[in-house]
C-alpha cells in the first residue's frame, strides 16, 4: 500500500504528526519539533490567563498549543513555587525580619496605649464603686490597681514620643532608651499601690473588722473586668511582641497581675457571703503578691538594659563570626542594649596579606551573619587585626 504522505494536507503536518502515534507492535513517542519550528513562549508577565481564539504565543481556544497538549513546557500557569519559596521582599540578606519604621512603630504603641488608657480608666470607677458600695477592701484595692494602670499607660504614651524621636547629635544612638525608663517609672507606681494595699490589709486583720456586703451585681461586673483584662493582655503581649517594644510586654505583664487581683476581689465578696470577715484583708494581701511579682519582672528587664548588662552569649556570638569565610578568629566580644536595639563590639582576626578591599567584604559578610543570627542586633561594630598578633584580652 502506497504510504506517500499528501503535500499541503493539514492533517500530516508536523503539528499534526507531532499528536500522533504510529500504530504497530511497537509504539513509538510523539515526535519533537526541531527549535525553529516551535511556536514562541510568551513572556510570563505579558502572559494573560484568558486566551481568545489565538493568541500571540500561538495558543488556540483554552490556551493550548495544537499537538502540545499536556505539555508543561507550554502551560500558561506560572511556575510552581515549593514549600520554601519566599517572596523577593523576605529574601534579604539579614536573614531575619523587616525592619519595622519608627513611625510606624510609635504609632501602633500609642494606639494599644489609648485602648489601654480607656480600658483601665472604665474599670476602675466601675470597681470604686462597687468597693465603696460594699465595703470590700480587696474590691478598692483592685481600683486602685486599675487606676495606676492607666496612669502607667499616660506615663508610657509620654515616654514613647519620647523614644520615638530621630537620632540625633547629641543622641546618635536614639532615644529608645526613654523607652526603658518610663518602665522603670511604672514599676515604681505599682511599688506605691503595693505598699497601700499591704498596709490597709494588716489594718483590718488586726483591727478584726467586719466582713464587707455582698453584690451579686458586684459579681459580674468584676467577671466582666476579668475578661476585658484578660482579652486587653493578651493584645498587648502580642504587639509587644511583633514590635519589639519592652513597654508593651511590661504593660501586658502587670495587666495581667490585675486579672489575679479581680478574682482575688471576687473571692473577697463571695466570702462575704459566708459571713468571713479575715477573707477579705487576706486576699488583699494575695493581691500585693501578685505586684510585687511584676514589679520584680519590670525592674529586672529595666535594669538590665540602663546597666548595659551582656545581651548575647559571646561564644554564640564568636562561633557566628567564626563560620564566615576568611575569619581565622574572634574575641573581645561585648553586647548591650534592649532585645529590639542589640549592639555588638567584636575583633576578628584575618590573613596579612589580604587586601582593604577584601576585608571589608569579610566585614560585611560577619555583620550580615550575625544580623540573621540575632535578628534584634541593629548595630555591630568591628575591628580586624592581622593573624599572628597576640589577641587583646576580653573585656
Amino acid at each position: 500500500m502506497d504510504r506517500t504522505i499528501p503535500r499541503g494536507d493539514p492533517r500530516f503536518g508536523p503539528l499534526a504528526l507531532a499528536d500522533r502515534v504510529q500504530t504497530g507492535p511497537f509504539p513509538r513517542p510523539p515526535a519533537a519539533l526541531p527549535p525553529w519550528r516551535r511556536p514562541r513562549r510568551a513572556h510570563p508577565a505579558q502572559a494573560s490567563h484568558h486566551h481568545g481564539p489565538v493568541d500571540h504565543a500561538g495558543r488556540g481556544p483554552g490556551g493550548r498549543l495544537p499537538g502540545r497538549r499536556g505539555n508543561p513546557r507550554f502551560s500558561p500557569r506560572p511556575p510552581r513555587r515549593g514549600p520554601g519559596f519566599l517572596p523577593p521582599s523576605a529574601q534579604r540578606g539579614s536573614g531575619g525580619p523587616a525592619p519595622v519604621n519608627e513611625a510606624a512603630r510609635a504609632s501602633r504603641i500609642r494606639r494599644v496605649l489609648l485602648l489601654a488608657l480607656a480600658i483601665n480608666a472604665a474599670l476602675a470607677a466601675i470597681k470604686f464603686f462597687i468597693g465603696w458600695r460594699v465595703g470590700s477592701l480587696s474590691v478598692l484595692s483592685d481600683a486602685v490597681h486599675s487606676l495606676l494602670d492607666g496612669g502607667a499607660s499616660v506615663i508610657a504614651l509620654i515616654g514613647i514620643t519620647a523614644a520615638a524621636r530621630p537620632a540625633d547629635a547629641n543622641h546618635p544612638y536614639g532615644h529608645r532608651k526613654f523607652e526603658v525608663l518610663t518602665t522603670i517609672l511604672v514599676a515604681g507606681l505599682l511599688f506605691l499601690s503595693a505598699w497601700e494595699i499591704l498596709g490597709a490589709a494588716l489594718g483590718r486583720l488586726w483591727r478584726h473588722a467586719p466582713a464587707p456586703e455582698f453584690s451579686g451585681w458586684g459579681v459580674f461586673l468584676l467577671g466582666l473586668g476579668v475578661i476585658a483584662n484578660l482579652a486587653l493582655s493578651r493584645w498587648e503581649r502580642r504587639a509587644g511582641l511583633e514590635v519589639s517594644s519592652p513597654l508593651l510586654l511590661a504593660d501586658a505583664a502587670h495587666t495581667r497581675t490585675d486579672v489575679f487581683s479581680s478574682l482575688l476581689a471576687i473571692g473577697a465578696l463571695v466570702g462575704s457571703w459566708f459571713g468571713l470577715p479575715w477573707l477579705d484583708p487576706l486576699l488583699a494581701i494575695g493581691i500585693v503578691v501578685f505586684l510585687a511579682r511584676a514589679i520584680y519582672e519590670i525592674l529586672l528587664e529595666g535594669v538590665r538594659v540602663v546597666s548595659d548588662a551582656t545581651r548575647l552569649d559571646p561564644e554564640i556570638v564568636r562561633s557566628v563570626a567564626e563560620g564566615v569565610e576568611g575569619v581565622r578568629g574572634a574575641h573581645a566580644i561585648r553586647s548591650h542594649g534592649m532585645t529590639n536595639d542589640i549592639h555588638i563590639d567584636l575583633h576578628i582576626q584575618v590573613e596579612e596579606q589580604l587586601t582593604t578591599r577584601q576585608v571589608y567584604e569579610i566585614e560585611n559578610q560577619v555583620t550580615e551573619a550575625l544580623r540573621k543570627r540575632f535578628p534584634g542586633v541593629t548595630h555591630v561594630a568591628l575591628r580586624h587585626e592581622p593573624r599572628g598578633l597576640p589577641p587583646e584580652p576580653d573585656a
